[in-house]
């Protein structure tokens, strides 16, 4: 994953890599890796690496002794490419549908949109956003090949004028769409905009459901945010599932109005219609789970750090505090759409040193079928979820496959997992700040 640090100029594209005649970048590798490097590459590419990265290390050993009286960078010799446009810790990144453009969110309260081609930084949106408070989480609305069928009267489609919508949450509680726009039909030059907004701590005032039972003047951090795409509980809608202290929301993604022109798109805003929620509590069975917060929780309440959805199962994973995964399924049974669940992913408390027991993020595989999940003590748990006959009924039936710990600092948090490696991700890579 590329690292994104403040530059002078956030338009300027600083790589740390040479080109040979050809042309093509030769990222250095460095000499301790190269063996690792080589056996990687050859098991995944049935190859070794090209001759060029040999040459780059023994240009590398060559010059070591020149080099050394230079001031050293901070940046890894391997690192491929490095984007400034933030000025503090990125927090989310996220990529749209088509691969054409990423989205990151970070602490400087910012939302940066980048050309994956060109590596430029081509909007940074602060319209509404409060200084205050981090922005958290960035999530793109999948539009590729998806004709959605408007409320406009010559049935135009949204994609005729906006291209993207991207959503973005905050510590304020506060979900952001944000809309990519063309000024004409046939045009490339996107217009970014605000298209919308949700305010989780007003949820309670409107009837919607009860955010938790925080203090007052504590904002709800929003945690989870992903579109999800579900044709068994939500066919033919755009459906955007958020967090907030103990509650998961899905809501349905409409326009509020439709530009009858192209150059008619600052009109465009979208609204956030309420579909599902439901809360989770602590497990009643008598289990002991993990007692998050401390003196700062004394309640023991119950707060959300993470959610997902998987496509291929249309289940829903959720990282509570109490060190539980709990994994719902959604469904839709005539007109009424429900959450089921379905299994609970944890381990003993005794598995988590001190207060540090609590999941902070997961992740699935593209089959569905395993899970990886982040604790703050900086472990990473591999389960295995295989659908089981239960007295005639199926059921899924959860299996620890491993614990994985070692290779970041001891006792860092954890704050992401993905897996990763071919067809078959045979590899989880996962990260901390």
């Amino acid at each position: 994953m590329a690292s994104i640090i403040p530059e002078e100029d956030s338009n300027i594209t600083t790589t740390h890599t040479d080109a040979d005649q050809s042309g093509i970048h030769q990222p250095e590798i460095r000499p301790k890796a190269s063996h690792e490097a080589n056996i990687l590459h050859s098991a995944f590419f049935g190859r070794p690496l090209p001759s060029y990265y040999s040459a780059t290390n023994n240009n590398t050993n060559d010059s070591a002794s020149s080099s050394s009286s230079k001031k050293k960078s901070s940046r890894p010799q391997n690192e491929r490419l490095c984007m400034g446009g933030h000025r503090e810790t990125i927090f989310g990144l996220s990529l749209s549908s088509d691969g054409k453009y990423m989205a990151s969110a970070s602490q400087d309260s910012s939302i940066c949109i980048w050309d994956v081609n060109s590596h430029r930084l081509v909007a940074k949106l602060t319209e509404g956003i409060d200084e205050k408070f981090e922005c958290l989480r960035v999530a793109w609305m999948n539009t590729r090949g998806y004709d959605r069928t408007t409320n406009s009267d010559d049935d135009t489609t949204r994609e005729n004028f906006v291209k993207y919508v991207l959503a973005s949450s905050g510590a304020d509680g506060i979900v952001r769409l944000w809309s990519g726009t063309t000024t004409t039909a046939e045009s490339d030059k996107l217009k970014w905009q605000s298209a919308g907004k949700l305010d989780h701590s007003s949820l309670e005032k409107n009837g919607v459901d009860v955010v938790g039972t925080s203090k007052e003047d504590d904002s709800p951090q929003v945690y989870a945010l992903q579109f999800v795409r579900s044709e068994a509980a939500a066919p033919n809608m755009d459906i955007l599932l958020t967090s907030a202290n103990d509650c998961i929301y899905l809501w349905n993604i409409v326009d509020d109005l439709i530009p009858q022109s192209p150059g008619d798109a600052s009109k465009c805003q979208m609204s956030f219609l309420p579909y599902l929620s439901v809360r989770f509590t602590h497990l009643d069975d008598g289990s002991d789970t993990n007692q998050f917060g401390g003196e700062r929780n004394p309640n023991n309440e119950l707060y959300i750090f993470d959610a997902s959805y998987c496509e291929s199962n249309d289940l829903m994973g959720v990282a509570l505090s109490d060190g539980t995964c709990r994994v719902v399924s959604l469904a839709n049974s005539g007109n009424e759409s429900f959450v089921q669940e379905q299994c609970v992913l944890s381990l003993p408390p005794g598995y988590f040193p001190g207060r540090m027991g609590h999941l902070t993020a997961l992740s699935w595989d593209k089959s569905g079928t395993r899970l990886a999940t982040c604790i703050a003590s900086g472990r990473v748990i591999l389960w295995l979820l295989q659908v089981v006959d239960r007295g005639g009924a199926q059921g899924l039936h959860p299996s620890c496959v491993s614990i994985l710990q070692g290779g970041h600092d001891a006792g860092r948090p954890l704050f992401g997992a993905k897996y990763c490696g071919g067809e078959n991700q045979v590899m989880c890579e996962c990260f901390h700040l």
